[in-house]
């Protein structure tokens, strides 16, 4: 219940910034029931978010949706949302992607 808490948190804050730039958002899901929680166009960027508000390390397993929607639109980069104060900066060993996912706390983003 949580997670979807720093969903609609995460939604709000996204869209109080961006709302007077015409700000669209949507969520998205691809093959194999991957999905993406939150999805901003804005100025002709898409800019996916992934909230994995929880106690364990979100690792690239975790990622495959955000991942496979970054490859299939060719995004530069992307956000995954988590919990730990500590967990902030960019996603290691990524597979052959130009991506950047950068990890940052939820209390920070919001």
């Amino acid at each position: 219940m949580r997670s979807v808490a720093t969903e609609t948190a995460v939604f709000t804050h996204l869209f109080a910034r961006y709302h007077a730039q015409n700000v669209r958002f949507t969520y998205w899901r691809g093959k194999k029931d991957r999905e993406v929680d939150l999805v901003a166009e804005v100025g002709g960027r898409i800019i996916p978010f992934e909230v994995k508000y929880r106690a364990q390390h979100t690792g690239l397993h975790d990622l495959k949706g955000l991942l496979e929607l970054c490859q299939q639109k060719s995004i530069e980069r992307g956000y995954v949302v988590t919990k730990s104060l500590d967990d902030f900066g960019t996603v290691p060993d990524l597979p052959d992607t130009a991506t950047r996912i950068l990890r940052i706390p939820a209390p920070l983003l919001c």
